[in-house]
């Protein structure tokens, strides 16, 4: 699936931009097997604060589970795995029952997301949760019709709690078959963040061909689906050397740079996991674009890129 760049997701005047999200948000805390924001000021959030406190232009997207199911992302009943047939159709891993995690039975935790400043909410999938070994990839072999429903119970969950979440979706494990774009079509998604390549070399030219979707934009948004969505790429991770967001911004690119709420999880550990040394790294990334492009250089988030994009066309 390979498309063209859209026009008019830049402001005028702007050399490129920079935008920032964090996945695998929900109201897990220390009490769980992982804490995914439910630590609220002790948990990993905290180092999004301070670094929202010490950039003033900074935006963040987070990307939040609505019913997060998950417990480990890799299979842990192993003789169960060996079974080619059933192994596909049965669940690898405990699974938390369905609710324990729900994002209306958590006030506390949806308070501390609605103070967030500069922050906009969005969906990382309903459970985060798939049978068979590939645990995290939610909507891999859902139809059109089960994706619709996923989608409709995460929006209720949300909407149960009192938030309101931009019209994006993150889908776990990146993927994101047809029949999901076709699904958030159906319900008013807007936009989109599959397409993750922190390692192919930055052209104007360059495309997609890591995680997710292929073939995509590697420095720009995308309309996929017969224009009905917006693909947004993310490109960078704080352990990927400066150089490579320097020639993101030299080519007017979008700089978007990833984050995981979760550092650790049951023994997985993401290198980009949002802890102190990592919120160190990017408080040297942000500082350095600063220094260099100032105004230059827009601090945008991934809703106000939609918005931008569908005004324009």
């Amino acid at each position: 699936m390979e498309t063209a760049p859209v026009a008019g997701w830049l402001s005028p005047g702007r050399q490129a931009a920079v935008c920032f999200t964090i996945d695998d948000v929900h109201p897990g805390g220390p009490g769980d097997l992982y804490d995914g924001g439910g630590g609220l000021e002790r948990g990993p959030l905290r180092h999004l604060t301070w670094l929202l406190e010490r950039h003033a232009r900074l935006r963040a997207t987070l990307f939040v589970t609505a019913d997060w199911r998950e417990t480990h992302p890799v299979p842990t009943r192993r003789w169960l795995a060996r079974l080619p047939v059933l192994a596909r159709w049965l669940p690898l891993a405990p699974r938390l029952p369905k609710g324990t995690l729900s994002l209306d039975r958590h006030p506390a935790f949806v308070r501390y997301l609605g103070e967030l400043p500069r922050t906009e909410l969005a969906l990382h999938g309903l459970h985060h949760f798939h049978v068979g070994p590939r645990i995290p990839v939610e909507f891999a072999g859902r139809s059109r019709r089960q994706c619709r429903r996923a989608l409709r119970r995460a929006l209720a969950i949300f909407a149960q709690a009192g938030l309101r979440p931009v019209p994006g979706l993150c889908p776990p494990g990146w993927e994101a078959p047809a029949s999901l774009l076709d699904a958030m079509a159906d319900e008013g998604f807007g936009f989109l963040a599959s397409a993750r390549d922190t390692v192919t070399a930055v052209t104007r030219e360059a495309r997609t061909a890591m995680s997710g979707l292929r073939g995509q934009p590697l420095l720009a948004p995308a309309w996929v689906s017969g224009r009905r969505l917006l693909h947004i790429p993310t490109n960078f991770q704080a352990t990927c050397p400066l150089e490579r967001a320097l020639a993101i911004v030299e080519c007017g690119g979008l700089l978007s740079v990833k984050a995981h709420a979760v550092k650790n999880a049951a023994g997985w550990t993401s290198a980009d996991g949002l802890d102190r040394e990592y919120a160190e790294q990017l408080h040297r990334l942000f500082t350095a674009l600063e220094q260099r492009y100032g105004d230059a250089l827009e601090w945008t988030s991934m809703g106000e890129i939609h918005e931008r994009a569908r005004a324009a066309a």
